[in-house]
């Protein structure tokens, strides 16, 4: 069956109305019916292609600079996600939803993050990786991986480590392959309201991004990457402790505790993890030099992870 997203804008009559009547064409379709649109960009994450269907091109100029890096030449879509306008609020709403799905509407400021999570569920449906919630950065050909749990500082000490010889690679999900290397998922990299005056080496770029809110409550602005997303084999995993106050070092961690760190951070799309995750996981270790890094004190962990990375 051949797809068109813009076969709900078709009038009545001529050879498109009749492919739609017959159902050789199929109208691109949310749970609220019929989508309007105008205009498309096609986007590729980790080898999937997502077609982004905007109702104007107002919104796509609006919504896609975030995003711009991942355009490509314009080909059938893995999944498609819909970017209308509510026509009946004066409040100028958003909504965005996945093909045949419910659209979510919410105010301007808020509909890039939530474009961010819906790619981010169409790359979670259709993945044959494992994805790992980290941080990937590169220096001298060797890549370090940053483990913690939502606060624990990733994206922050992941930017703030790029003056010390770092490239940003991804600042929230990394791509396991089935034989342990890892590829970034380049979305841009999401920093905080409370690190936007910690990085002095990107303040001008962050004080001219736009200021978004999360549905989580929490402000955050996009800035870009300084890495590739080219596929890597771990050389360095840290896991993070961030702490209220103390000195920052890494302590040693036993294998199996960095391993459990992974599978924590881990999703593969299966009820349960596969023998084969776990020979992945295994792969990625192999080589690799793990600790756990306790800081609370930014400069000092950034002294401690660099000369952890040059011994």
């Amino acid at each position: 069956m051949t797809v068109r997203p813009d076969a709900a804008d078709v009038p009545d009559g001529g050879i498109l109305s009749d492919l739609l009547q017959i159902g050789a064409l199929e109208a691109l379709s949310t749970s609220d019916g019929p989508a309007r649109v105008a205009c498309c960009e096609t986007l590729e994450l980790a080898g999937l292609c997502v077609m982004l269907a905007f109702e104007d091109a107002d919104l796509r100029d609006a919504l896609m600079p975030s995003f711009a890096h991942l355009a490509t030449v314009p080909r059938r879509g893995d999944d498609h996600v819909v970017i209308q306008r509510d026509a009946n609020d004066g409040a100028g709403n958003i909504g965005i939803g996945r093909r045949d799905e419910d659209i979510d509407w919410v105010a301007p400021h808020e509909a890039v993050p939530l474009l961010k999570i819906k790619m981010t569920e169409v790359l979670f449906d259709h993945t044959d990786h494992v994805m790992l919630h980290a941080a990937q950065l590169e220096r001298a050909g060797r890549c370090l991986l940053l483990l913690g749990d939502a606060g624990a500082g990733k994206s922050t000490l992941a930017t703030a480590l790029e003056p010390a010889g770092f490239r940003l690679q991804s600042d929230d999900i990394v791509v396991m392959s089935q034989t342990g290397t890892l590829g970034a998922l380049p979305f841009p990299v999401t920093l905080k309201e409370g690190s936007w005056r910690l990085l002095e080496h990107r303040r001008d770029e962050i004080d001219g991004a736009a200021q978004h809110l999360r549905p989580d409550a929490l402000s955050v602005r996009y800035v870009g990457l300084t890495g590739d997303s080219s596929w890597m084999k771990a050389g360095w995993i840290l896991v993070l402790d961030r702490q209220e106050s103390g000195p920052a070092s890494i302590s040693e961690l036993s294998l199996s505790d960095v391993f459990g760190a992974l599978l924590r951070a881990a999703w593969s799309g299966e009820d349960a993890m596969s023998p084969d995750v776990f020979e992945a996981m295994a792969a990625c270790l192999h080589g690799a030099k793990f600790g756990r890094l306790t800081y609370s004190d930014l400069p000092r962990a950034l002294e401690v992870v660099s000369r952890f990375c040059e011994e």
